[in-house]
Parts: C-alpha cells; structure tokens; sequence
C-alpha cells in the first residue's frame, strides 16, 4: 500500500481490503457487525460499494455482514424502506443492496446480508433499541463479532447491549415516543429510548483499556484505516463488569421528553 492520489490519499483497492480483513482474522462463515467510516481508509478504489464487496467475499456465502443503519430520530417518521442510513456511506451501500434485510425500529435500525439476516433484524420494533433480543443482542447471543473498520472504539454499540441488560438508570428504555411507517403504509406510535443527561463513567475508554489488558482486541491496518476486531461477548462482559462497579453510585439520569 504505498500508492496515493492527487490530493494525497492513500489509494486503497478492493483487494488491498480483502487482505487486510483476512489478515486480522475475519473469515469465511463468520457473523460480523461492522461500524465503519470510508474517509478513513483514504482514497477507496469503488467507494463504499467495494468496501461491502470486500466484506462479502472474505465472510462467504455462509457468512453474514450487519451493520447498523440509525437515523438517531432525524427523521419524523420512519420509513424501513427509504429512511437513509446517517451511519456512514458504508451502511447506507449495505442498506441499498439487494437481499439486504432492515430491523424495523425508529431511531436505531440495522441491516444485515445473509443466511442469518432475517433473523437478526427480525423483531426488532417489538424488543427495543438495545434489548437482549434486538439484532445486536442476538449477534452477542450467537458469539458474533465486532469490526470497527476505520471508526473508533467510541462507535462500538455493543456496550449499550450490556448497559440495558444490566440496567442502569441513565437510559430510559422504551420512553421516547417516536412514529414508524409500516410496509402497508400505515402509521403507528413506537418507542424509542431516552438517552442519558450526562457523561457516562463506563464508556469509552475504560471498556477499550481493559479489553487490550485481556488481549481481547485484534487490531490491524488497511489504507490509513486502522481497524479492530473482537468478540462482541468479550466487549459485552467487560462492559456488564464495569457496570457492576460504577453504575450503583452513579447519578446521571434519562433525559427529559417533552
């Protein structure tokens, strides 16, 4: 990788990515969450389309990609078809592609590509934003993985999955009212969840550290991108850990809703 452009990006091709993926240990069969930001990369040969297609081929047909498509509410009214993905260019080619399965939910939905894909997204309106049975709950479920493939470990998500399960005071689950439009066209009320008021003692850097003290996270590089791969059980446990210690004093609360 020692090509640039005009501008002086590096120059990342799709077959640069593959390696990089293969080299950090993602492989044929896996199920992956990828949160990702394509600017970090430098200059991808084939935009964000090649990055999915770089996914796609090191996870194989027996593999399934999910990443997550939020609109954090941007939108009045969400639409599972054609409510943009605000996760980056990455999520939003996910989002696009053909087979490509969409969680129904009105600030946090995910999309996902293969054999477990229906069953990931399925449900997700009736469960909540980061229930045990949301699509990021089922990945943890079914010892999934995490790549964060050029975002920082502050887009890791994974943690919120093991706050709710915990419980803390600071996420109102189920709280905001929020408007979902359904495949037949009508519209109903849906919840959302109501974020906290103040900062959080667990994320981000005391989850990170202590995953890199177990060795818990692969790291590697592709373009300028420095991406990270992990279980999302290991990243899941340790947050609970930390929850256990920190949350019972905390007094950071949910937001108010007006």
């Amino acid at each position: 990788m020692g090509d640039w452009t005009p501008d002086g990006k590096t120059r990342v091709t799709g077959e640069e990515i593959v390696a990089g993926l293969r080299e950090i240990g993602l492989q044929a069969g896996d199920l992956v969450q990828v949160h990702s930001a394509l600017s970090a990369f430098g200059y991808v040969e084939g935009g964000p389309d090649a990055v999915v297609d770089a996914l796609l081929e090191v996870l194989g047909p027996e593999g399934t990609l999910m990443v997550p498509t939020f609109n954090h509410g941007s939108v009045e009214v969400f639409d599972v078809a054609t409510s943009p993905s605000v996760s980056g260019k990455i999520t939003e080619a996910v989002r696009a592609r053909p087979g490509a399965h969409r969680s129904v939910h009105p600030t946090h939905p995910y999309a996902a590509i293969g054999p477990l894909a229906e069953w990931l997204t399925d449900g997700h309106l009736e469960t909540g934003t980061f229930d045990w049975e949301s699509p990021l709950g089922k990945l943890t479920q079914r010892d999934g993985l995490i790549l964060m493939l050029g975002a920082g470990f502050n887009s890791n998500t994974i943690v919120h999955i093991a706050e709710v399960k915990f419980g803390v005071r600071c996420i109102g689950v189920r709280e905001h009212p929020r408007r979902v439009r359904m495949p037949d066209g009508t519209i109903i009320e849906a919840w959302g969840a109501r974020w906290r008021n103040g900062k959080c003692q667990v994320e981000w850097e005391p989850i990170e550290s202590e995953m890199r003290a177990r060795e818990m996270i692969r790291d590697g590089r592709i373009g300028d991108a420095r991406p990270m791969l992990m279980r999302a059980r290991d990243a899941f446990d340790v947050t609970y850990e930390l929850c256990q210690k920190i949350c019972p004093t905390c007094e950071v609360r949910p937001i108010e809703v007006e």
